[in-house]
């Protein structure tokens, strides 16, 4: 048994995320009481209840994501499972960078904050949107995107989730011409997403200079896990994670490719851990051979160490 720990990204986020781990594991209500010492807004408040509806803001989404998966893997990690890789989605990458030792998780979530600040700003001045697709093959998507681009205005893949399944990002205009195309192409489906702006697209360039501007300040450790970028799909050091963070916010995320890189590796188990089971969905798309679980609470948390029993990493 090898196995890989996923951590899942904006979208992911629900209302009582992280309250059982709260309650149950010490390490899991050490990880949010650590967040609140940080954060100027109560994070337990805003996982656990949410009165006030801001859970869906990116400013309060993206904090409260990360300390979630960190909660959930904190625990895991502290009855014997690490896993042997990470590989985060989108904002789950930074859960990634933490969990590989490359930086402590205080200061990953000043980082996740600051990324959340700019990402917000520049959706605000930049807006656009996103759209799934569905049922169409990659490179025909990616030849339509290109020539919408030329013809209407920015439109490019964002997320290459499993066979099947692209996200775009753009401005409005451009999606929706890029949608009339991909449906005559034979998409099944293309489905706009209720999000914010234009994520990991060229729209975020200014977000991704702001965010690699603080980076010179923060000091990186070796990983001791490897990590695969969302960027390269591939495992990265030190250097290439801090090349990466603003690259990412502007570059797609290569999950399908991911996941293929690390079953080439031996990877045969994949955990995602932190919230829902969106990312164990995926994989079982990719591939029906490899064993997927996620651990959410204290219930799926048991559930995962009956199952792996003495094969821990």
């Amino acid at each position: 048994m090898k196995i890989a720990i996923l951590f899942p990204g904006q979208g992911a986020q629900s209302i009582g995320m992280g309250k059982d781990l709260y309650e149950h594991y010490n390490e899991s209500k050490e990880i949010f009481e650590k967040a609140n010492r940080i954060l100027d807004w109560d994070i337990q408040e805003v996982c656990f209840e949410d009165a006030h509806g801001i859970i869906n803001q990116t400013r309060y989404t993206q904090a409260a994501l990360f300390t979630t998966n960190i909660a959930a893997y904190e625990a895991l990690k502290a009855r014997g499972i690490r896993g042997e890789a990470v590989l985060g989605f989108s904002l789950g990458e930074y859960s990634a960078i933490t969990a590989s030792g490359v930086l402590p998780f205080e200061e990953t979530l000043k980082l996740v904050e600051k990324r959340a600040g700019y990402m917000e700003q520049c959706a605000s001045n930049h807006p656009g949107g996103m759209s799934a697709v569905i049922g169409l093959e990659i490179d025909k998507i990616d030849e339509i995107c290109k020539k919408v681009t030329q013809e209407t205005g920015i439109v490019e893949i964002a997320n290459d989730n499993c066979p099947g399944q692209v996200t775009l990002s753009g401005v409005k205009e451009a999606l929706e011409s890029a949608s009339i195309l991909l449906k005559e192409a034979g998409a099944k489906r293309v489905l706009p997403l209720q999000v914010s702006g234009a994520f990991h697209s060229s729209l975020m360039q200014e977000a991704a200079n702001a965010l690699k501007e603080e980076l010179g300040a923060v000091a990186f450790n070796e990983a001791e896990l490897p990590l695969i970028s969302n960027v390269t799909a591939k495992g990265a050091g030190k250097k290439e994670i801090i090349e990466n963070i603003p690259l990412q916010i502007v570059k797609g995320v290569r999950f399908r490719e991911s996941i293929l890189y690390l079953i080439e590796q031996g990877f045969d188990t994949f955990i995602e851990v932190g919230t829902k089971r969106t990312l164990c969905n995926l994989v079982k798309k990719i591939s029906n051979e490899v064993t997927v679980m996620h651990v959410e609470d204290s219930s799926t948390l048991e559930q995962v160490i009956q199952t792996i029993g003495g094969e821990v990493c």
